[in-house]
């Protein structure tokens, strides 16, 4: 089976859920219907990733195998893993002792009610390389909400045929109920979230991860691609801190109860390799792509950050600016900052990208009040609004649940960068916007590093939510007002496609026109470079 042949087979239907027609078939016997995945390869292993259904989920062992041929008959390795209740019948490997830089393929088998060996779908993998590489590129993706639209982004993503990995930044799946956030759409597109209410529990959290993964789009990247992911809030709850949520209430239980249950299912239904530190889990990382880069996963949302300095009783403009000063806050926390730091000091590689959730451009809101018609429909309650244009007199720092409400340790962090990297790239996901620009330390006239920010997978944008007087009113005083950012684009969703040479680093921006239809056509919207060894010449048209 030829490479392209493989991919045909898996986005023409191999991997698609059950349906209501053959739900009582399979409920009487072994089924993959939640497809497979792989993730956080090395350069001798990776994880695969499974979840076995039916048979009143009465199972012990599953069998497995990783070959270097789709058509699985070049075994290299095989085995048995056990799963049930205790881990909500997932399957997770960790598959070691195979070679470097390869494609690789892999699949799962259960035996049946009838003791008849049942596969799975045939997923798709790559180690990483070891020597000298000529170039690599990646999938940037973020913030898919399944009630609000389809996943035509990961149906883009699966279709390609030259990643060498999908960087998922977080927000994989949201934490809201029917009524709630961006739910708006859910009923008319049949994507009504299960369970109905907020997930809270380990059980609630469970059902929710499991609908996500019968996405047959969500399916289709998994199976065609590594993930190699982090999580942001929402996986927990919206603005998650370390000891806390602004979206958790004292009448849903104990914070580190329904911290931890996330965390353990995020563990079950994700292709990840963790470390597990005094009861804490460690989800920050590094990749190296041979010689050319060192991708390092950092933890923004959980590990080390203090509390955003606008949330929390008592705020007021004096509490707020007297945090902004603090230079105790942290966004990373104490023992993330010195494995960063020494991360970058051993990184031989010509590119460090910094795969991480949220905004690190110092970017300034525009003043809403002359941008925005009050007399249009909006989704936005009235009064929300009139509290978003006040809050936006003065152009304040935006989002201050981003590196702007820690802005003494983003200049710490640039200020590292500027020493100890090579060729400092950041990642960033988390505001529903495709952004880029050029990050400064304070005192230089030229940026230390640059920033390339991916839109999101089907959440909502700001422009979906603001009635605007004329449309991109918001993104053009979003770019006059912030001279360091050279994109911005508000209204469509979409990834980012990050490809790296030993000369450069080129970013591209993949929109869609509409997540909503299951029609849809989508566009190279910009496209923005930084030379190696050149970064302080900023990010440049492509």
């Amino acid at each position: 089976m030829k490479r392209r042949h493989f991919l045909g087979s898996v986005l023409g239907g191999a991997l698609l859920p059950v349906t209501a027609s053959n739900a009582a078939e399979n409920a009487a016997s072994v089924s993959f219907k939640h497809g497979v995945a792989s993730g956080d390869p090395t350069a001798d292993a990776v994880v695969i990733w499974t979840r076995v259904s039916g048979c009143a989920n009465d199972f012990g062992e599953v069998r497995w195998k990783v070959a270097s041929d789709p058509a699985m008959q070049k075994v290299l390795k095989r085995g048995r893993a056990r799963t049930g209740v205790f881990r909500d019948y997932t399957v997770k490997v960790d598959v070691t002792g195979l070679p470097s830089g390869a494609e690789l393929f892999y699949q799962f088998e259960a035996d049946g009610c009838d003791n008849t060996a049942v596969q799975s779908p045939v997923g798709r993998t790559r180690t990483l390389p070891t020597s000298t590489l000529a170039a690599a590129r990646f999938a940037v993706v973020s913030c898919a909400n399944y009630p609000y639209g389809y996943f035509h982004v990961y149906r883009e993503i699966a279709n390609r045929d030259d990643l060498d990995a999908v960087i998922h930044l977080g927000d994989y799946l949201y934490e809201y109920g029917m009524g709630e956030y961006a739910t708006e759409r859910a009923e008319e597109l049949g994507r009504v979230p299960e369970p109905a209410g907020e997930t809270v529990s380990l059980a609630d959290l469970r059902t929710r991860h499991a609908q996500y993964k019968t996405d047959p789009d969500l399916q289709a990247l998994h199976a065609a691609h590594p993930l190699i992911a982090v999580w942001d809030d929402h996986e927990l709850a919206n603005n998650a801190w370390r000891d806390g949520a602004q979206n958790h209430q004292g009448e849903e239980g104990d914070w580190s109860s329904r911290r931890d249950a996330a965390i353990q299912a995020w563990l079950e239904w994700m292709p990840v390799r963790v470390n597990h530190e005094q009861g804490h889990t460690r989800i920050y990382r590094k990749f190296d792509y041979g010689d050319l880069l060192s991708l390092v996963m950092l933890d923004t949302r959980l590990v080390g950050r203090d509390l955003q300095p606008d949330e929390g009783p008592g705020v007021t403009a004096e509490s707020v600016g007297a945090a902004m000063r603090d230079p105790k806050r942290r966004l990373l926390g104490a023992r993330q900052e010195s494995w960063l730091r020494e991360t970058l000091v051993s990184s031989k590689a010509t590119w460090q990208v910094l795969g991480q959730q949220v905004m690190m451009l110092p970017a300034l809101s525009p003043d809403l009040e002359p941008l925005l018609d009050l007399a249009l429909d909006s989704m936005v309650p009235i009064e929300q609004l009139q509290q978003y244009i006040a809050l936006s007199k003065n152009n304040p720092p935006m989002i201050l649940d981003t590196w702007n409400g820690y802005p003494v340790a983003r200049q710490q962090l640039l200020a590292e960068l500027a020493e100890y990297a090579r060729n400092p790239i950041v990642l960033s996901g988390d505001l529903h916007t495709s952004m880029a620009g050029d990050l400064y330390l304070n005192g230089r006239d030229k940026p230390v590093s640059v920033e390339f920010m991916t839109g999101s997978v089907s959440s909502p944008g700001f422009a979906e939510y603001l009635p605007e007087k004329r449309p991109g009113a918001v993104r053009d005083a979003t770019l006059a007002i912030n001279p360091m950012m050279k994109y911005i684009e508000t209204d469509r969703r979409g990834w980012l496609l990050l490809s790296l040479t030993p000369e450069r680093c080129l970013g591209e921006w993949h929109l869609l026109n509409s997540v909503h239809t299951k029609a849809y056509t989508v566009s190279i919207d910009k496209r923005l470079f930084v030379r190696a060894g050149h970064v302080s010449d900023g990010l440049q048209e492509g």
